[in-house]
């Protein structure tokens, strides 16, 4: 018997039946809204950092932990078909991964331009130079979401 490949591995990991409660279409739905309402408090509390910093990072490092736990659920209960290699995926799973990433594309490209658009109009109101927070939550926000946004979409599918 030979031994499975680290990719194998992985697909196992996710495909394993612990996590069926969360395959339903509704849990998948409330890990998703989880995850949002995850980033919309740590966007709230880095525009508090600068002010408080100590005070913040205890409340920030507590929203991580159930960030990485949340995301680490939603990713066993798409089975992880928008991460695995295509060669550990059938056709009907392959498919659905481009579906994700496509309409994620059209997401992402929309937030961005949400978020030039705000950048725009703070420098046309002439509100003068964002504090640290604000600069904070503008990079580190559209990361976080960039970097999960295929797997929300794909919990969000009623075929997945």
């Amino acid at each position: 018997m030979s031994t499975p490949t680290r990719t194998q591995r992985r697909a196992e990991r996710l495909d394993d039946p612990r996590f069926e409660r969360f395959r339903t279409l509704r849990a998948r739905r409330l890990l998703v809204a989880a995850l949002c309402g995850l980033l919309a408090v740590e966007a709230v509390l880095f525009l508090f950092i600068e002010a408080s910093p100590v005070a913040v990072l205890i409340p920030l490092s507590l929203v991580i932990v159930a960030f990485v736990f949340c995301l680490g659920m939603l990713k066993a209960s798409t089975r992880g078909i928008e991460e695995l290699p295509a060669d550990a995926l059938d056709e009907r799973q392959w498919q659905l991964r481009g579906e994700a990433y496509a309409r994620a594309y059209r997401i992402g490209f929309g937030l961005l331009v949400l978020e030039l658009a705000a950048v725009v109009t703070w420098r046309v109101l002439e509100w003068g130079t964002p504090g640290t927070g604000v600069l904070t939550a503008a990079v580190l926000l559209p990361f976080h979401v960039g970097l999960v946004l295929p797997t929300m979409v794909t919990a969000w599918s009623s075929r997945a």
